[in-house]
């Protein structure tokens, strides 16, 4: 049998099929407004945000566009350093909680927008902006026309972060309840497609090594249930005897919990067909 060329290669296709074999479901806007709350708290200063945004290295004047911004884990830090940033998350939650640190922090070039990786965005007001972002929040049907879409709407560059492997998923919690592990996609998918559209992309890697710190048991609880789509009471009581296994007490009364994977994240970037340089 010859060998099939690179280009006949369906990437979307086979990123589909991937995605529906995935061991954690896909969430919808409920589950990240229900989510809302505890994620900001999370992210509102992290190692990942500084990292990506020192690989960003946005310009001073430029137009932000931040897609699946989330409660303004990058657009906060942003906001300081670019003209102006606009804002599309499809959890009105998430919005609220960014809307609001906004404004506590004085900082009036921020647009935030309820819009969904479906919404016409040019119908709701939002144009083409000098770079594009879209931080882990890659989680789509059809990773091509996002893409294009992202394409469409960047003057001068795209930056992205997908999935290495497992991403923040933790190999160890799946095999202490039993579980076998399908990561899905991760960013090599990603790359090929935007290698068929001709784009040039470069990539970089963020590796999360820092402790992960918690309010409390129950809270770390709650964010590695996030993992799985239904626990029953077996696996319950396994998860949390992995958690107790990894988890260290501190004496604030906070937990810090260690385990053995350290999450990555692909940090790809390309410029635009507008790009003047």
């Amino acid at each position: 049998m010859p060998l099939r060329r690179y280009q006949d290669i369906d990437w979307d296709l086979l990123r589909q099929q991937a995605q529906a074999e995935k061991s954690w479901p896909t969430r919808d806007a409920s589950d990240w407004d229900e989510r809302a709350n505890t994620f900001a708290q999370r992210t509102g200063q992290s190692a990942y945000a500084d990292a990506f945004l020192a690989l960003l290295k946005p310009e001073p004047d430029w137009s932000v566009l931040d897609v699946g911004s989330g409660p303004g884990t990058l657009a906060l830090p942003l906001a300081a350093r670019v003209r102006t940033v606009t804002c599309i998350d499809f959890s009105p939650q998430m919005i609220r909680i960014l809307t609001d640190r906004a404004s506590q922090a004085g900082l009036v070039n921020i647009n935030p927008c309820i819009l969904s990786w479906d919404d016409d965005w040019l119908i709701h007001g939002v144009i083409p902006h000098d770079l594009v972002i879209a931080s882990r929040s890659l989680a789509v049907a059809d990773l091509g026309a996002a893409l294009r879409r992202l394409n469409e709407f960047a003057a001068r560059k795209v930056a992205v972060t997908d999935l290495v492997g497992s991403g923040p998923r933790d190999p160890d919690a799946f095999a202490a309840i039993g579980r076998p592990l399908r990561p899905g996609p991760d960013y090599i998918y990603t790359v090929n497609l935007l290698y068929q559209m001709g784009c040039l992309a470069t990539v970089d890697f963020i590796r999360l090594e820092e402790t992960d710190r918690y309010r409390s048991f129950d809270e770390a609880f709650a964010r590695y249930r996030w993992m799985f789509q239904e626990l029953d009471e077996d696996e319950t009581k396994r998860l949390h005897a992995y958690l107790r296994s990894i988890a260290v007490c501190n004496g604030d009364g906070s937990i810090s919990l260690y385990p053995r994977h350290v999450p990555t994240w692909a940090f790809i970037s390309w410029r635009t067909e507008r790009s003047p340089h």
